[in-house]
């Protein structure tokens, strides 16, 4: 089916890797787009709004929503994902994550998220949701041989990625595969290279965690001498496939990233989460070493949320917080009135060190993780790329003035002004109807049912 549709406001990208916005006439034949052409063409189904493409969310465990709030506030005092998730996923069926996966599927749209890469166990069962959905997603099973909860299906994990990435009605629904190998400190020398071998020979990406906690940072100078993240680089397994994830990288050093190639490799902010089970990503420095960013939600039960967008409200502006946490404040929280003048002078450093635009936000939730699959072009409005694009109501509330919507579109609430909806070349739904087709979908309704049920004996 070949679509020609066009609006006054269309979110493109810039020859210098940037966005604008103009007018511009899409044509779309199936699942991609083919071309792209400034102006409005006559002819073309005109419409009303702010055309954009989906958002990527570049790290997710969208199973682990059902989690959210389970062991409250103390679970998040120490290693909350051995502490309480390994015990929690250690019972979980395929059908759980079915149901689990298709909820926060669901949180995902409403919040025009159009693509996820998502890591989990029973990497088949979600792939399957991803697809029912509509939703495009890259999926990696996790793998893990020396410890954690996949350790027991680690074969069959392993199989679901090869299947994955062979079935045709997967990825004609633009559902693909990665490799998942979880954490340096769960994963061995052995598995790492079945992982880069399987990697080199069917060209699959890497979505890992790396250096996420303290005990893996020890654990790998422990083990092997090293950093996790220069573990992996000296061995040469990064370089093993066409492109890496690796998320978190809360206890990386200058040394380990400098040595990073920002072209394959793409490091993972996840800040809501950080923020909860650790503390934030030094971000600042990652883009001073001019290395990829590229921003997830993790998952619900660290987060809260699977709205990616809304993750970069923090990522502009989580770098302030140091203030607080400078000499100069803790000088003046004392009593010393001569040090409000260095505590401004701390502000206004850290503003220059980590100004970024409304544009370079948009990216890390756009273009930027959705080319590091080969197979899945995502989050731009290109020819070659998935039709998978959002129409917003600029005289939304959420969208007043107006004026910059690039700004709007980065730093604003926007959930609320989606009218529409495209996955794949299908629209979700008629204008302004978007809301009520995701809440009203079957894939949904039938989750409800199963997820509720299941739900039950986690919460005892």
């Amino acid at each position: 089916m070949h679509q020609v549709i066009a609006s006054q406001a269309v979110v493109l990208p810039t020859d210098d890797g940037g966005l604008t916005v103009g007018p511009a006439t899409l044509h779309v034949d199936g699942p991609l787009l083919t071309a792209v052409e400034p102006g409005v063409a006559p002819g073309a189904d005109v419409l009303p709004g702010l055309l954009a493409p989906a958002f990527v969310n570049a790290h997710t465990h969208l199973s682990m929503s059902a989690f959210r709030g389970i062991g409250g506030l103390a679970a998040m005092r120490g290693n909350v994902v051995e502490d309480l998730y390994y015990r929690l996923e250690s019972s979980l069926t395929a059908e759980e994550v079915s149901a689990f996966s298709r909820m926060a599927i669901g949180e995902s749209l409403l919040a025009g998220v159009g693509t996820v890469w998502d890591h989990y166990y029973f990497g088949r069962a979600v792939a399957d949701a991803c697809a029912a959905s509509g939703i495009t997603a890259v999926v990696a099973p996790t793998l893990q041989d020396l410890s954690g909860p996949g350790v027991r299906m680690l074969d069959a994990q392993l199989d679901a990625t090869l299947e994955i990435a062979a079935d045709a009605g997967l990825r004609e629904a633009g559902v693909v595969a990665a490799l998942g190998p979880h954490a340096t400190d769960t994963v061995s020398a052995d598995l790492w290279r079945r992982v880069a071998d399987v990697a080199a020979t069917h060209a699959l990406p890497l979505h890992l965690h790396a250096a996420q906690s303290i005990e893996e940072y020890d654990r790998a100078r422990e083990r092997h001498g090293t950093t996790p993240i220069r573990w992996l680089r000296g061995e040469g397994w990064l370089d093993a496939a066409p492109s890496a994830l690796l998320v978190h990288a809360l206890y990386a050093d200058r040394a380990d990233l400098e040595g990073l190639d920002p072209a394959r490799v793409a490091l993972g902010f996840c800040p809501a989460s950080q923020i909860q089970y650790c503390f934030p990503a030094y971000t600042r420095g990652w883009r001073a070493l001019g290395q990829r960013v590229v921003i997830g939600t993790d998952c619900g039960a660290c987060n809260d949320g699977m709205n990616v967008q809304q993750e970069l409200r923090m990522t502009a502006s989580g770098p302030l917080f140091g203030v607080v946490a400078d000499p100069a404040f803790t000088d003046f929280w004392r009593g010393d009135a001569a040090a409000a003048q260095r505590v401004s002078a701390r502000r206004t450093a850290l503003l220059a060190e980590s100004e970024v635009t409304p544009a370079e936000l948009l990216q890390m939730v756009l273009e930027r993780p959705g080319t590091l699959h080969p197979g899945l072009p995502v989050g731009a409005i290109r020819p070659g790329y998935r039709a998978n694009l959002v129409l917003y109501d600029l005289e939304h509330p959420c969208f007043w003035p107006g004026s910059d919507p690039l700004r709007a579109l980065a730093l604003q609430d926007v959930a609320p002004a989606i009218r529409r909806m495209m996955l794949s070349g299908a629209w979700m739904s008629d204008h302004g109807e978007h809301q009520r087709a995701v809440l009203t979908s079957d894939w949904l309704a039938d989750a409800r049912s199963v997820a509720r049920a299941h739900l039950a004996r986690f919460l005892d």
